[in-house]
């Protein structure tokens, strides 16, 4: 097949010319396989007819390949951004693709009255000004907290601003100046914005010594509590500050690689606004081609953010790479390899470390992983599936499932069950109910685990093998994992297997296994005690609505057909509730003031 496909290839690069290009691989039902580009479409493509110097994984490429269509372009620079284009809609299986499609936080301050200050994920939008990227949402949130102690700027949505009558808890505990209420005149809030652009944007030298003289000044008219909130503030400057006065004076990000066999290890720190705002790390296998794969990396990485003025790269980048990536962002994009001077060198020094730590750690994951293949006794581990339960007192029972494999947790893969109120109780019944219905969806779309964790001892073992004897499938090893004798003593598990259900294993409590497996377990009982978490909150809020003076099982209908959750409900303003078919302006005030506590004055 390999050779049948070489000789597809030979026969269209007699059609093909020595320009530059993009090309894609399609298999016999016009799938796209591959795309990529070329300097020189004839001699790119010809390194794919020679089978024997080609990697295992390009070999079982060209073993499918049916046709080769090819774009040619103006020069290698519109290659880049063709390449860039087709996979992005085509997501090839054969291509290197950052396939976590998360979107990168930032603080947005939007642009209204009186502005907001909040955390943005999303397309950004003109309705705002977006400083980042951060690279996790518990950045930002720990940012926007200090920035709120500094300069008061509201967080609360618009439906919720346009209805306050009285300052909220934010402005008791000295994060909002309650411009909601008239606590602060719009000039000296729209100096407070001015203050928290100029702040974002890297520049709070003036800011600090602003507030030194400030806080001075209140210490010598021994207004110390006043001092007191001046000296909070400049220590929140501080915090969110960080390392900024080591950062670059331009938007500089740092780029560092490092192969390890067919290993690549990318990492990413953005500096943007003359701080260091977070990092990223890629760990991308069975990579052919290190330049050729970090430069579509690049490509598709300040697709999803804004590229900044200089990139800091560890190696020499394709030639077309930075005008690509100018064309891409409509800016400059400088790509600057090394040798590096002072604070780029220091930079570019800890991404590489992070790279081999990167990379040592992966190596060790694997070990972890083979060592747990061993131990279940399988010859191929592909996927463990672990199971958890929760519930209080029977109420609110939800079954857990989380999915891990070579590469670590697959959260896409994790699922929730809904237990039925009269097995809530029975370990053993929640157990069985929940392996049914996983089973039966898995036998429907072939997708079937290699192995089971379940948290508990013998009994749960028994009840997960009783399951499996009744759909009769090929072995899917079980591992039970029972608690030491305190509740929690890590390290005292004891574990049964499914080969030997009666025999008890022990491992090293040092171990890296027996980490690594708890790590595991952990990772199921966090999910099902959040999902049981969400499941009683919606609980509560749909019972609370029983509690509402004058709210009869009639108008709880037409509030659940009007807004469809009582979460949405209880975010509604005054004025979205009297739309309510039916709902007179008294009505709707009860459902308010029971939702925010709160009185409601009438002034009409």
């Amino acid at each position: 097949m390999q050779k049948k496909g070489a000789e597809i290839i030979k026969k269209k690069i007699k059609t093909f010319s020595h320009r530059s290009g993009v090309y894609r691989m399609l298999d016999e039902e016009g799938t796209v396989l591959y795309v990529g580009k070329a300097k020189d479409l004839i001699k790119r493509l010809d390194n794919y007819t020679h089978i024997d110097r080609l990697s295992e994984r390009i070999r079982q490429m060209i073993s499918h390949v049916a046709d080769v269509v090819v774009i040619e372009t103006a020069g290698e620079t519109e290659a880049f951004l063709l390449e860039n284009e087709l996979i992005k809609q085509y997501h090839p299986y054969y291509n290197i693709l950052l396939k976590d499609d998360k979107s990168y936080p930032y603080i947005a301050l939007t642009k209204d009255e009186f502005p907001r200050l909040m955390k943005y994920r999303g397309n950004r939008k003109s309705g705002a000004d977006y400083f980042g990227p951060f690279d996790s949402g518990e950045g930002v949130n720990q940012t926007l907290a200090e920035l709120q102690k500094l300069f008061g700027l509201r967080s609360c949505r618009d439906s919720y601003f346009a209805n306050r009558t009285r300052p909220c808890l934010m402005y008791q505990i000295k994060r909002c100046s309650a411009p909601c209420c008239g606590c602060i005149s719009k000039e000296d809030y729209q100096k407070s914005v001015s203050a928290t652009k100029d702040f974002l944007n890297g520049k709070s030298a003036d800011l600090q010594k602003n507030l030194q003289d400030q806080m001075r000044h209140f210490s010598a008219n021994q207004e110390y509590e006043k001092a007191g909130i001046i000296r909070d503030k400049i220590l929140a400057l501080n915090h969110i500050q960080g390392t900024s006065q080591h950062a670059p004076t331009v938007d500089t990000d740092t780029v560092a690689a490092e192969m390890q066999g067919d290993t690549l290890a990318m990492q990413v720190f953005f500096h943007r606004t003359n701080r260091l705002t977070g990092h990223q790390e890629y760990l991308i296998h069975k990579v052919d081609d290190m330049g050729e794969t970090l430069s579509s990396l690049l490509m598709q990485l300040y697709e999803k953010i804004p590229a900044p003025n200089v990139i800091c790269t560890s190696f020499m980048p394709e030639n077309a790479l930075a005008e690509a990536l100018s064309k891409q962002a409509g800016h400059k994009v400088e790509i600057s390899p090394p040798p590096f001077r002072a604070l780029r060198k220091n930079w570019m020094e800890q991404a590489m470390e992070a790279c081999k730590h990167a990379l040592h750690a992966e190596e060790s994951r694997e070990k972890l992983w083979e060592e747990t293949q061993e131990l279940l006794g399988l010859s191929e581990l592909q996927k463990i599936e672990v199971y958890d339960n929760s519930h209080i007192q029977g109420t609110n029972a939800v079954g857990a499932m989380i999915a891990a494999t070579k590469d670590g947790f697959q959260k896409n893969l994790y699922r929730r069950f809904n237990i039925p109120t009269e097995l809530a109780g029975d370990d053993f019944g929640m157990m069985r109910a929940v392996l049914r219905r996983r089973l039966q969806r898995g036998i429907l779309q072939n997708n079937l685990p290699s192995a089971l964790l379940i948290d508990g001892g013998k009994g749960q073992l028994s009840s997960v093998l009783e399951v499996l004897k009744e759909f009769n499938l090929p072995r899917i090893a079980v591992l039970a994992m029972a608690k030491g004798a305190g509740q929690h003593d890590k390290g005292l598990e004891t574990f049964y297997l499914d080969t030997a259900p009666e025999t008890p294993i022990h491992l090293d409590f040092k171990s890296p296994l027996i980490h690594f497996l708890q790590r595991l377990r952990d990772e199921a009982h966090r999910f099902a005690v959040g999902s049981h978490r969400i499941k009683r909150e919606k609980s509560f809020l749909h019972d609370s609505l029983r509690d509402i003076e004058g709210i009869g099982e009639k108008r709880r209908k037409e509030l659940m057909q009007h807004f469809g959750s009582v979460r949405a409900i209880k975010g509604a303003s005054l004025q979205q509730l009297e739309l309510v078919p039916g709902f007179s302006k008294k009505i709707a005030k009860k459902v308010y003031t029971f939702f925010h506590n709160e009185s409601i004055i009438d002034i009409s």
